[in-house]
């Protein structure tokens, strides 16, 4: 079975070059800025964005649009309101009609305030253009006429090409945020579970630009092992801000559960019903918070800012054993994660990840799992992804290290895509396999 990455060959044959990312005061979000949002038809001329072929000698496709509409599942994220599955989510929450709602709308569709729609603007259109790239009201003139990127960032267009924003602005549903709720009330109703990994989920959206010396030249780039990692610190960024916010505290006798891991409480009852997995110093019968981000965002730190590790192993434990006591010393431990957070992104403006790092962070990867975190499908999930993210980046300089790991990486796919029939034993199988071909790499 091929893996994932492997079936994104074409995106994946990108340059080495190592740009530091430009982790700038954070843009406001498109939904929140104050730009009119005109539609996806402004950018759909085929002239601009709405070719039906791409275009060799432009700097850009132009056939974006029609790359967004026949292939990006975002844009049928609205019809998806509109299925039996929806309907019955939206009757089990009580909300009405489903494509109404704006419990489902604010993910569903590119929605703003009625006085921010401009003539064109439809909510049917699903998460279109200006979801992501912000409103073009003021930079879609200017962006037509020739100004450079920055120009256009300067004028509304939110700065998705920085890794540290595109994660950002993807959480807020991927993950849920004060501005786009997910609660574990809207779970239970029926919506699947909600993961993210940024290097992954960035290269499974069909490309819609090219990654050559023209797109480098323009906008900051980073490769798969650097994303993958600013991915997973932003994630915890993310996390931590949900856990510092009232959302966490809102409901009742209970914490808001859509923090605390779903497979501390969902899983199968055949034996073993428990063990440690991915929540440190819990034990039986102890629900743990969601940490799948942090135990991945521990490894980013041990590798790349090892001075870190012991406070941030010291910091997670203790706001897992917070978690027994109260709502409040909760909140305050996670405080303690969030400074080392941006200590340790602010650290990596200046760092690339070097081959032995990669190898290193995959080894690391495998023996957590092997030793503890593949018994949780979650953070079995996180590892998996962070192994391909590393091993892409791997590839372009080594074919045949590639080639070595092809087969372990074959077999963790086949575990992790087993879904409710993971079984970690597998898992844990195709990792000591994974570890014996990066020792003989690393040895050699």
């Amino acid at each position: 079975m091929l893996t994932l990455h492997r079936l994104l060959g074409g995106l994946l044959a990108v340059a080495l070059l190592h740009a530091p990312p430009v982790i700038a005061a954070e843009p406001e979000m498109p939904w929140n800025a104050p730009e009119q949002h005109i539609g996806v038809a402004t950018c759909a001329g085929s002239n601009c964005h709405g070719s039906q072929q791409a275009f060799d000698d432009s700097p850009v496709l132009q056939n974006e649009y029609f790359t967004w509409q026949r292939k990006d599942a975002h844009s049928n994220a609205y019809n998806l309101l509109l299925t039996d599955a929806s309907k019955r989510i939206a009757a089990n929450l009580g909300i009405g009609k489903a494509e109404e709602a704006e419990a489902c709308l604010t993910c569903h569709s590119d929605y703003v305030p009625e006085a921010k729609r401009g003539r064109r603007y439809s909510l049917s259109e699903g998460v279109g253009c200006e979801a992501c790239h912000g409103g073009a009201e003021n930079w879609l003139g200017p962006h037509v006429t020739g100004n450079t990127h920055a120009e256009n960032v300067a004028d509304g267009l939110y700065p998705l090409a920085d890794p540290v924003n595109r994660a950002r602005l993807c959480l807020n549903c991927h993950m849920g945020s004060d501005d786009k709720p997910i609660d574990h009330r809207i779970m239970g109703a029926g919506h699947p579970p909600l993961e993210f990994e940024l290097d992954t989920f960035t290269n499974i959206q069909p490309p819609h630009f090219r990654v050559d010396a023209d797109y480098r030249q323009r906008k900051p780039y980073e490769d798969n092992a650097v994303t993958w990692a600013i991915g997973q610190l932003i994630a915890t960024e993310q996390l931590i801000r949900g856990i510092r916010s009232d959302r966490f505290k809102a409901g009742g006798m209970f914490p808001e559960l859509v923090f605390f891991d779903c497979n501390a409480c969902h899983h199968p009852m055949r034996p073993p019903r428990w063990n440690a997995g991915a929540g440190g110093p819990l034990g039986p019968g102890e629900v743990r918070l969601a940490d799948a981000y942090m135990v991945m965002s521990g490894h980013v730190i041990d590798a790349l800012v090892p001075d870190l590790s012991e406070q941030w192993d010291s910091a997670l434990a203790s706001l897992h054993l917070a978690s027994r006591r109260s709502v409040p010393e909760v909140q305050q431990r996670a405080q303690a994660l969030a400074g080392l957070v941006d200590t340790a992104l602010d650290r990596m403006r200046d760092t690339g990840i070097s081959r032995q790092q990669a190898l290193a962070l995959m080894d690391a990867l495998a023996r957590s799992g092997i030793e503890r975190d593949a018994a949780d499908f979650t953070a079995a999930k996180q590892i998996f992804y962070g192994l391909e993210a590393l091993l892409a980046f791997l590839r372009q300089q080594d074919a045949a290290l590639g080639k070595a790991l092809n087969a372990p990486m074959d077999g963790l796919f086949s575990a992790v895509d087993a879904q409710v029939d993971y079984n970690p034993d597998a898992m844990r199988d195709g990792l000591r396999r994974m570890r014996r071909v990066i020792a003989d790499v690393r040895a050699g």
